[in-house]
């Protein structure tokens, strides 16, 4: 399971740069605990241009993860890993302006992290508040789900449109893993 960041996991809040105001989606934390009871890896793949842009530095992009894991800890959750990618095309500073085959909507970031987890795209769920979430998982051969938290309401049309159909759309983490639980049967 890929999870993506900001409006999914945490609150959304535009560019988080420091690790006292990230604020977990109410029961994110208990979610992702129900997927590491039931044994199925997580990973967070999150496009994080605060850094690229020169806002944040890699180590404050750290403790902010590390911040993400200490909230995750205390409900008996972790990750399984973390994937970022710094780049963008026209606000990235020096060598991170420019076009990234890992930056969502592309699917690179989503396929190193299935291969580092060993997990087949095909097995895959990505839950996701955006179109370019959804939009990654289906160019990484993956299922998304979108949740309403964060910008999912907004993106809601968007990502059916880019998508040719509309994907599960859920309230939140907590109802996305319920469906899952419930489900999926690839998560026998």
């Amino acid at each position: 399971m890929l999870f993506d960041r900001d409006g999914t996991l945490i609150t959304e809040t535009g560019y988080l740069v420091d690790p006292d105001r990230l604020v977990m989606v109410p029961g994110a934390a208990e979610a992702v605990a129900r997927l590491n009871r039931a044994g199925i890896k997580v990973a967070l793949v999150t496009n994080q241009s605060a850094v690229g842009r020169g806002w944040l530095t890699a180590a404050g992009l750290d403790a902010i993860h590390a911040r993400l894991a200490e909230h995750l800890a205390r409900a008996g959750a972790h990750l399984d890993a973390i994937y970022s990618c710094f780049e963008h095309p026209t606000e990235g500073v020096g060598a991170f302006r420019r076009e990234s085959p890992r930056r969502k909507p592309a699917p690179g970031m989503l396929l190193e992290a299935l291969a580092h987890l060993r997990v087949a795209p095909e097995r895959a769920w990505v839950v996701g508040d955006g179109a370019r979430d959804l939009i990654a998982a289906s160019r990484a051969g993956c299922s998304g789900i979108l949740v309403l938290t964060g910008k999912g309401a907004a993106e809601r049309a968007a990502t059916t449109s880019a998508l040719g159909g509309a994907p599960p759309v859920l309230t939140d983490v907590t109802e996305a893993v319920d469906w899952l639980l419930r489900n999926d049967s690839r998560n026998d």
